[in-house]
């Protein structure tokens, strides 16, 4: 899946993106602190939990999107606004859901469902009384030419730098066994936690886990060797057995160091997740990375950027404000984010004519930055601070 264009409204907080046009391989949003780079990952992710039957809340949407087989998508619609939804009730979304008004869906220019408060046309037939406040993909997908589309927007995955792994988790027998001849591709595809796609991986496609070991190793060329590997039970306290069955986790091997270190640093551990995150991912996936250096070591943005930059398969969508990473994307590949009161507009490089020489556009975004900062007259951070 690759998002060709993509627009955007939240009535409720009266934010809204401009018709944003996305290459498919690489883009790189950049912009002063409060522009809007995360809420629009955000707004991207929203499509699939909209897919898959949430209600949001004032909500409208437009998004243009292709699949490798070429075929073109069109998908369009509108919740309803509604006042007074708490925001101390965490549920109260999912107590009192927002209708949707209209909805369209077309495939290659032609219409497949189509739907009013009143009714949805299904390939120009009335469908029965449906749910008011779920997508046409989720309450239609069941149906043959509905299932791929389904399909292409589960692959969106946005990765959540902040997160902390724990270092110790469960790989159920029953998990593995379900899995134990599976695919690259379908692993990459599941559902599973990062983690237990790791540990799968490790035990059944060794090739596979070598490149992501590989990686590791030259981010931390200190490192051997790794091994992510149930916990033997002379290694459990008798007093933990129950509570550690299943137990997994990751030992790394020195160089020069004879024993097997367990208790690894949580750095590299979460590089490792990292790491793996971008080799698992399912195949022609979506992938969305929110300020991705706020995660990873200076040693290690090098490398994660050398494979962001030559994955041809995944579309990623990323936000940065560390210089290093922004000079050594081409320019070819920045979205410059830009904001005024509630209204967020992306556009690219070349429409600032900002040149392709590294250096000189770097300077020059600088200086559109600066622009927009005095022109919000806000106290927001530049990319260079």
């Amino acid at each position: 899946m690759k998002i060709n264009q993509l627009q955007y409204y939240d009535e409720e907080y009266q934010w809204r993106l401009a018709p944003i046009d996305l290459l498919e391989n690489c883009n790189l949003l950049v912009g002063v602190s409060g522009a809007g780079k995360t809420r629009i990952l955000k707004s991207i992710y929203s499509l699939k939990a909209i897919a898959n039957g949430a209600s949001l809340n004032g909500v409208s949407w437009s998004v243009n999107f292709s699949t490798k087989d070429n075929h073109q998508y069109l998908w369009s619609g509108k919740f309803e606004t509604k006042e007074n939804l708490t925001l101390i009730d965490s549920d109260s979304e999912k107590k009192n859901p927002a209708r949707i008004l209209e909805e369209t869906l077309q495939l290659n220019g032609d219409i497949i469902v189509n739907r009013t408060p009143e009714n949805i046309i299904f390939q120009g037939s009335k469908t029965p009384k449906l749910s008011p406040f779920e997508s046409v993909i989720e309450l239609l997908k069941e149906e043959d030419i509905i299932i791929p589309i389904k399909q292409e927007l589960d692959k969106i995955i946005i990765t959540d730098s902040a997160r902390d792994f724990d270092k110790i988790w469960r790989l159920p027998v029953s998990v593995f066994r379900k899995h134990e001849n599976a695919s690259l591709s379908v692993i990459k595809g599941s559902d599973l936690p990062i983690f237990i796609k790791l540990a799968i991986v490790y035990r059944i496609l060794p090739q596979e886990f070598a490149k992501i070991k590989t990686t590791f190793i030259s981010i931390f060329n200190n490192v051997e060797d790794i091994k992510v590997e149930t916990l033997k039970d002379e290694d459990i306290p008798m007093a933990l057995s129950r509570l550690l069955q299943e137990a997994t986790m990751v030992s790394i091997k020195e160089k020069g160091v004879d024993k097997w270190i367990d208790n690894i640093s949580s750095g590299m551990f979460k590089t490792l997740m990292y790491i793996s995150e971008l080799y698992l991912s399912p195949n022609d996936g979506v992938i969305l990375i929110d300020e991705f250096e706020n995660s990873l070591g200076v040693n290690c943005i090098e490398q994660v950027t050398e494979l962001i930059l030559t994955d041809r398969q995944s579309q990623f969508i990323l936000t940065s404000h560390h210089p290093y990473i922004i000079n050594n994307i081409s320019p070819a590949y920045w979205k410059i984010v830009t904001r005024k009161g509630g209204l967020v507009t992306v556009k690219s490089a070349k429409d600032f004519h900002i040149p392709e020489s590294r250096q000189k556009a770097f300077i020059d975004l600088i200086n559109v930055l600066k622009d927009d900062e005095l022109a919000n007259n806000n106290n927001y951070h530049l990319i260079s601070s």
